[in-house]
């Protein structure tokens, strides 16, 4: 794999933190991501403070704010604030331990869009890049620990790191996202696997033969030594200033007060929230996890996405409550546990297709379907204005809340590329740019599995009905009542599931809601010729 061309590196005194001397004595650098926002079992952070108590040196932590990045990458707005809020919980968390957080921001200017994407990004790396290493010296760091992250982009970004501080000082990175780390689960002849089933009973038999890996690490341990005065200094100021949410991610003051409401930050929050899920939800998961009017799913995917909860955490507290199975036992437990799985078998097929980070499909012949790219339906799906019911309702609760239940996800996916047959990527896109939970690897997955292009996908000829979805999962209209409220007033009957067909056409047009913008049927046949024609 090569490396994308490299911008011009910046001057190193354009970077450098202008904060005062050195410590004296040196320091461990913690260099926090947006998926490892945590101090309870956190890999790196865990062998950071090992490293520096043995080495009689003093452990701190710093985290990059890259809003030109963050947008370069898609992170939607609710998903940036849910960033900086979990921010100031780590700063006060880490502060308890006397562990200064020094925040850094890469205030540098949008890459010009007219040059190549791999430019683009390869310069935004270099500015962070050049803001860790001059960091590295500003507090004379000895050693720089962190935890992986998969993407290409980020790959290349900490390849271009580990360059800066080579001789410098020491660099450790670790495995953190995952229960099982990629790579980890091989086939019989030693490839990846490409299947769900088979990676998931391989990944129970190594987690189950292995405890490590579902072991959950203490804390760090506090720095009891005096800081330094400028690491005192530091740490009395706070560590650094958090910023704002910056003005290219603003949302109405109006619908961020709910999401706040909705996913208070911190890891304190995300345990309790797992706590809570596994005492009074866990053994009815599987019964409930498809009813979006049901509160009966853990809505920790928000936590998972930011690393303020770890897998490891939350696969070793359910199997605990299963007497210590995973793959037997209560089967409410036995399908959360396999959810996890899913989370890490598409980090795992990251890794090792990374093809995937680059828009491509998964399965390469169907780079050839004959996609629509009709704006003015995209933006009807978009606003949850398609006359699918409980199409609109997902969309509605997507753009209200930043989330969305997953079996509406599978939904309002399989509409989007089989009903009008738009391609997956407009629509990952869109979910990347709306989610709090917008998470690369499991974004791509899903909507590859749903548009019949990605491993283990859907096969093309199983298109969901979304009037036979809304009658099985929403049967009394519910959801669909508390979302669309057009059709509030049909919660109950048969009509709010298809009120077009269902009443006659003056008490339609009463409704003032949008008839069906396709013919399902019919939008069925020409999806699955559109996927024959490949074969052709």
């Amino acid at each position: 794999m090569s490396q994308p061309p490299v911008a011009k590196r910046a001057k190193m005194a354009d970077v450098q933190p202008k904060n005062g001397p050195s410590p004296a004595g040196g320091t461990v650098l913690m260099w926090f991501r947006i998926s490892d926002l945590r101090v309870q079992d956190n890999t790196a952070l865990h062998n950071a403070s090992q490293h520096a108590t043995s080495n009689n040196l003093k452990l701190m932590a710093m985290f990059v704010v890259s809003p030109v990045e963050w947008a370069f990458h898609d992170v939607a707005p609710v998903r940036v604030d849910f960033i900086l809020r979990n921010l100031h919980v780590l700063k006060q968390k880490l502060g308890a331990l006397a562990i200064p957080l020094d925040i850094l921001q890469d205030d540098g200017p949008v890459p010009d869009e007219h040059i190549p994407r791999n430019q683009r990004i390869a310069e935004i790396n270099v500015r962070v890049a050049d803001l860790v290493a001059a960091n590295v010296a500003r507090w004379n760091a000895k050693a720089v620990f962190w935890n992986k992250e998969y993407e290409i982009d980020e790959t290349f970004r900490d390849d271009l790191v580990k360059s800066r501080l080579m001789g410098t000082a020491l660099v450790c990175d670790f495995h953190d996202q995952c229960a099982v780390p990629p790579g980890i689960c091989k086939t019989g002849q030693g490839g990846p696997y490409t299947v769900f089933t088979p990676y998931r009973n391989r990944w129970t038999e190594v987690a189950t033969r292995n405890p490590a890996y579902l072991t959950v690490l203490p804390s760090p341990q506090a720095n009891t030594l005096p800081l330094p005065e400028p690491l005192q200094m530091l740490l009395d100021a706070g560590g650094c200033e958090i910023p704002e949410l910056p003005s290219a991610f603003k949302v109405e003051q109006e619908r961020l007060e709910a999401v706040r409401l909705l996913f208070p930050a911190g890891e304190d929050h995300a345990v309790k929230l797992l706590q809570d899920f596994i005492s009074t939800k866990l053994d009815r998961y599987k019964d409930q996890r498809d009813l979006p009017a049901a509160d009966g799913t853990s809505t920790l995917s928000p936590y998972f996405s930011l690393g303020v909860i770890s897998a490891r955490r939350c696969v070793s507290l359910a199997r605990a409550a299963n007497g210590n199975k995973m793959e037997s036992g209560k089967a409410g437990a036995v399908q959360w546990i396999s959810e996890v799985c899913w989370r890490d078998f598409y980090r795992n097929i990251l890794v090792e297709f990374p093809k995937v980070c680059k828009g491509r499909p998964f399965k390469p012949e169907t780079d050839k379907l004959a996609w629509s790219y009709d704006k003015t339906a995209f933006q009807a799906w978009c606003e949850g204005k398609t006359g699918f019911p409980i199409v609109d309702a997902g969309m509605r609760q997507l753009n209200a809340t930043g989330w969305m239940h997953n079996r509406l996800r599978m939904i309002v996916a399989s509409f989007l590329t089989k009903d009008l047959l738009i391609d997956w990527r407009m629509g990952e896109e869109y979910f990347m740019k709306s989610l709090i939970d917008g998470d690369f690897a499991s974004n791509n997955g899903g909507w590859q599995w749903t548009a019949s292009t990605g491993t283990d996908a859907q096969p093309y000829f199983r298109i969901f009905n979304p009037f036979s979805q809304s009658e099985r999962f929403d049967p009394n209209g519910q959801f669909i009542a508390k979302w669309v409220p057009e059709l509030a007033g049909l919660k109950g009957t048969a009509a709010i599931h298809d009120p077009f067909s269902k009443l006659d056409k003056k008490a339609f047009q009463k409704l003032n809601y949008p008839k069906p913008m396709v013919d399902h049927k019919v939008a069925r046949q020409k999806a699955i010729q559109a996927f024959k024609a490949l074969k052709s």
